[in-house]
């Protein structure tokens, strides 16, 4: 009953997510001729140029980047991925005489990015996606481990050479502005005000045990000490380190300046926290490479190693 439930919020956020996305398309973008990302992006350029239609074009491209994803990404995430691109490619259809009036460039580039942005952010959310460069991307990162913002960057760059060539730098420039506004926009809807930092403090035998303390009862945050010793002055110190979410930065400090006023700390973005803890993401739902077992290495090793022998032997 609780899968069920789970599934249909999920499918929920996907509708609501492509719907966001049909309406930036056909409201905001299309009647200013700016281009979206990714696949959508490539849909739009075959538009303006010989009118194809922008649905028919984003289904026919998807249907070989599902089948390459079908041998190396989850099936769960393909099953939504592939609710989303039909979504997307519905509501497009279906918005097709619903347009946003604006006069103001600025405005065109803001409305479009924060509609394009949530849209994309909730499907983000739901841990699916609408298809298209998300599906390659997603397999480089998962075995390359090259971001996923890196893979689109490089494909969104393409298609906006491609919007220079054939409409000009100054419609480039607005859809790039508009892109940069819906990165922005899905990284706020995707991790919200609740950012991860990783702290590192310094301090010494006389205060560390009270910080690390006064950091489990405040914030429940687990804390891990590490004996460490002083380059310099030689003498015993204790580096406490911790992963925290961004808006209990303010408390972390405050407790370490009430207990060492010499304390040294650093404080680090982090894009990911795998483990347990409070807003963490646990490492049942991160999808794993696949190895090979134990026995086989170790049947590898031993053919390896006999072969050397026979060839010693010889």
């Amino acid at each position: 009953m609780k899968s069920l439930k789970t599934d249909i919020i999920r499918l929920l956020f996907i509708t609501v997510g492509s719907l966001l996305m049909g309406l930036a398309t056909n409201g905001v973008l299309v009647p200013n001729k700016l281009l979206s990302g990714g696949v959508s992006g490539i849909a739009m350029i075959l538009y303006f140029l010989y009118d194809i239609n922008i649905s028919l074009v984003i289904v026919t491209v998807n249907i070989p980047l599902f089948i390459l994803g079908a041998f190396f990404l989850k099936r769960s995430f393909l099953a939504y991925s592939l609710f989303g691109m039909l979504m997307l490619s519905f509501w497009i259809e279906v918005t097709t005489s619903f347009t946003i009036p604006m006069d103001s460039e600025l405005s065109v580039a803001v409305v479009g990015g924060i509609l394009n942005g949530i849209g994309i952010g909730i499907i983000f959310r739901a841990d699916a996606s609408s298809g298209g460069i998300d599906i390659l991307a997603k397999i480089v990162n998962k075995y390359f481990s090259i971001s996923m913002a890196s893979v689109g960057l490089m494909i969104n760059a393409i298609i906006l050479g491609i919007g220079v060539v054939f409409f000009g730098i100054d419609i480039a420039v607005l859809t790039l502005s508009t892109m940069f506004v819906a990165s922005c926009v899905t990284n706020f809807a995707v991790d919200g005000v609740n950012q991860k930092r990783t702290i590192f403090i310094i301090t010494d035998e006389e205060h560390y045990e009270q910080i690390s303390n006064d950091l489990l009862e405040d914030l429940h945050r687990g804390v891990t000490i590490i004996p460490a010793i002083g380059a310099y002055t030689h003498q015993n110190k204790y580096i406490l380190y911790t992963n925290i979410g961004i808006r209990e930065l303010a408390k972390v400090k405050s407790i370490v300046l009430s207990n060492d006023k010499h304390a040294f700390v650093t404080v680090s973005a982090v894009a990911q926290v795998i483990g347990h803890g409070k807003g963490f993401i646990t490492a049942s739902s991160v999808e794993q490479i696949p190895l090979k077992s134990k026995a086989n290495k170790s049947s590898n090793n031993s053919k390896n190693m006999s072969s050397d022998k026979d060839k010693t032997s010889k």
